[in-house]
């Protein structure tokens, strides 16, 4: 079971609060199968009990300006990611929509590339880790190692709900969208990090369904990821290239050709 400590005079507590009454609400079975406790103090921190220790690891929080993801800032670029060669290409500081934000990283180095992102997570637990991140990254000394600032965090839901509920902050050039893959058999070779999405968020079941409405909203393009070995989605717009990431593909889908 999925249980809270929430302190009172913790910067996050009424973000946290909200999101624990959307996980009550939204994903009740996130409660009853995941053991776990999610802790709101200076930080928001997730840790694991039992059997799902020994997988996952004792504790874990997001750190979107961890050491390893500002080396690759310093040692790579727009010209060099496949996410910033599939996303803004010959784009010139495009609005880009990060539909799925996750742990920020992608978000980050397209951001550090030259374009203004806008990051949305449908995850109420990863949205409230993000959002801490975020606000402690605000005052950290090595914000000023980052090229561009960081990415905008758009308020709690994905970009459908967001549109539904309230309004877009603008209307994208691009969305990046990436659905959780399946798990791979041999569970040793997905990063812990995504083993802790798989216990909390499960898979994406409505992917076509999603892309084709964000297909809706984007000016210039889509990019799916999708696992290097799978078939690109077939959606209404039939995918127009693709950038190799090696274990994953990017997959273009253009709603205006240059």
């Amino acid at each position: 079971m999925l249980s809270f400590i929430i302190e009172k005079d913790s910067v996050f507590a009424s973000v946290a609060e909200k999101m624990q009454s959307l996980i009550e609400e939204k994903y009740p079975s996130v409660l009853k199968d995941s053991d776990a406790l999610l802790t709101v103090s200076d930080d928001v921190t997730l840790s694991f009990h039992d059997d799902s220790s020994k997988v996952l690891g004792s504790s874990f929080s997001i750190d979107i300006l961890n050491d390893e993801i500002l080396w690759r800032l310093r040692h790579s670029g727009r010209s060099s990611e496949p996410v910033c060669k599939a996303v803004i290409g010959k784009l010139e500081n495009p609005v880009v929509f990060d539909a799925t934000a996750g742990l920020g990283r992608e978000s980050l180095i397209l951001q550090n590339s030259g374009a203004k992102v806008h990051m949305f997570e449908r995850n109420p637990i990863i949205y409230l880790m993000l959002f801490a991140s975020l606000h402690k990254s605000k005052s950290a000394d090595k914000l000023t190692l980052l090229k561009n600032s960081l990415p905008v965090l758009s308020p709690y839901g994905s970009v459908l709900e967001v549109k539904k509920n309230s309004e877009l902050p603008c209307v994208p050039d691009v969305i990046y969208y990436d659905p959780m893959f399946p798990q791979r058999k041999k569970s040793a070779l997905v990063k812990r990090e995504m083993r802790i999405f798989h216990e909390l968020v499960g898979f994406d079941e409505d992917t076509v369904e999603t892309a084709n409405e964000l297909l809706k909203i984007c000016k210039h393009h889509l990019v799916v990821k999708r696992p290097s070995n799978e078939a690109p989605l077939e959606l209404n717009v039939k995918r127009s290239s693709f950038i190799d990431g090696k274990a994953c593909r990017f997959d273009c889908y253009y709603v205006k050709n240059d």
